[in-house]
């Protein structure tokens, strides 16, 4: 027994001293996989900021500690003097672009180094695989130059008359709150859906008659995700991205945008049942799948526009044009409350244009203050904070013998460049006049980057500015905005949104003229 009972000790010793052995290897094996990476910048002679085990330097996000925005311009200001600088996301190198000749080089000059954007790489929905953000390469090159003619001018000045009939429905249904407080952020959500509702699929979503229409809630639901989700989905692409192929993970909220693609769908299979020719979006992308001729690639028929991404890209259209226009309305009417010189010189330029004048696709590209004011509200409240490219082929950055590889990721903090002196003096003050004559002209366009810049920059943004203008004039000539308790000034950021979001909305008062 005594013998029996001294090798069993033995064999538990052996165990515990192998299960001791086997976890401390598997540590010692996860601390090398997750730091295996943190000297690729300093390999590289490219200054970083020191990284963090798991998290990299995403921690602040991680806790939702800041803004997407303030992150961005963090990042910008830390590496403020150095052309470049790298970050770590998870164990994911990333270099930032912070020199604007590097800029232009990158997203313009050398672009076709730099044809595709980051993206989840999971098993999404196709209609979120087959946006045109997501496309990559030749496909994404094929299917842009398809849909570029649908913003055509001639196109655009076809839309007007519908924009500005959802232009007199908003000024009506903002009348019943004549000298009360409104949350505008979801009062200019339910105009920019009616417009893209009309222009873009011929559907009248009722959403300036009816708070609640379906289209309505479903739509605005298009990105919301549960924290519990939120945080799985970042604890994936931090610490186990190569599971992202094979988890049917998004950005987006599915049930919403499920929803969203069978209404589309619905109006697609009206539309081509009865064969009507309206001048919207969607009669665009199915008459120009009409005209496709197959192409032969790899022994495989290619069609750029098949149905999938023609649902994509109505998907995409509505979506993304609902929450960045809605933005940049109801952030435009924040400033005008809380600077009310500026909504009268903008009030007085507007009805020195436009009295007596109908609204056309010409007489829009008049109003200069109006333009410079959308376009200083974009560059201090940009939809998005930041732009992603990644190398395609490889590059040398010029000037240097730093060479990147393909796959290396880069970012462009837009952000950062909206908000340096050194580009936009006093950049914190509202100032129009920086987007008008000779201020513009002697910036380099690439510089203001709302929108993007180079071949990959948003394909709507006529649309979003023609919509924009029309709104504005609508507005200015009906109501006056001012500052009431709930307005928040300066505006405190969602620190969970990667999109711009007020923390606590953008309140302001209404008074009918």
């Amino acid at each position: 027994m005594e013998l029996y009972g001294a090798l069993m000790y033995s064999l538990f010793v052996i165990s515990e001293e192998w299960r001791f052995f086997i976890l401390i290897s598997t540590v010692i094996a996860l601390y090398f996989y997750y730091t295996s990476t943190f000297d690729h910048f300093e390999k590289k002679g490219i200054p970083f900021m020191k990284p963090v085990i798991l998290f990299g330097n995403l921690g602040p996000r991680f806790k939702a500690k800041k803004s997407f925005h303030q992150y961005q311009l963090d990042i910008y200001q830390y590496f403020k003097g150095h052309p470049y600088g790298g970050i770590f996301e998870g164990r994911k190198p990333v270099l930032y672009i912070l020199d604007p000749d590097l800029l232009k080089a990158i997203v313009v000059r050398d672009f076709e180094h730099f044809t595709d954007r980051m993206i989840l790489n999971s098993k999404e929905p196709v209609y979120a695989r087959r946006f045109l953000l997501n496309l990559k390469g030749s496909e994404w090159k094929g299917v842009r130059s398809t849909l570029t003619p649908a913003f055509s001018s001639a196109r655009l000045r076809n839309m007007l008359p519908l924009i500005e009939q959802c232009s007199k429905q908003m000024v009506d249904f903002l009348r019943q709150y004549d000298s009360q407080e409104v949350e505008m952020k979801e009062t200019m959500g339910h105009f920019t859906l009616e417009v893209i509702g009309a222009c873009a699929f011929g559907i009248e979503c009722d959403a300036l008659n009816s708070e609640r229409s379906h289209f309505l809630r479903v739509a605005e639901k298009f990105d919301y995700m549960p924290k519990y989700k939120r945080m799985f989905l970042l604890s994936i692409l931090l610490f186990m991205p190569k599971l992202l192929p094979y988890l049917n993970l998004s950005f987006l909220n599915t049930e919403s945008t499920d929803e969203l693609v069978r209404m589309l769908k619905a109006a697609k299979a009206e539309r081509k049942a009865a064969g009507s020719k309206s001048k919207d979006f969607l009669q665009i992308l199915v008459d120009f799948a009409k005209k496709e001729t197959p192409e032969m690639e790899n022994g495989k028929t290619k069609i750029e526009l098949d149905d999938d991404t023609i649902d994509a890209q109505c998907l995409l259209f509505l979506i993304a044009g609902y929450e960045t226009s809605s933005s940049l309305l109801s952030f435009a009417l924040h400033a005008l409350a809380t600077k009310p010189d500026i909504q009268d010189k903008l009030r007085h330029h507007i009805n020195e244009v436009t009295e007596g004048k109908e609204i056309t696709y010409e007489l829009l590209s008049q109003l200069p203050y109006l333009e410079g004011f959308l376009l200083e509200t974009l560059r201090i409240h940009p939809p998005v904070a930041r732009i992603d490219r990644v190398c395609t082929k490889p590059y040398t950055l010029p000037g240097t013998s730093i060479t990147l590889n393909v796959g290396d990721s880069v970012a462009i903090p837009l952000y950062g460049y909206h908000m340096d002196p050194n580009i936009y003096p006093d950049p914190h003050e509202f100032m129009p006049e920086r987007f008008m004559n000779t201020n513009k002209s002697e910036r380099p366009s690439h510089l203001f980057l709302a929108f993007g810049a180079g071949p990959r920059n948003c394909i709507g943004l006529r649309f979003a500015m023609l919509s924009a203008k029309a709104a504005m004039i609508a507005l200015m000539k009906n109501f006056r905005f001012s500052a009431c308790p709930k307005t928040v000034d300066p505006i405190k950021l969602n620190t969970r949104s990667i999109l711009i979001k007020a923390e606590t909305g953008l309140w302001v008062r209404i008074e009918s003229l």
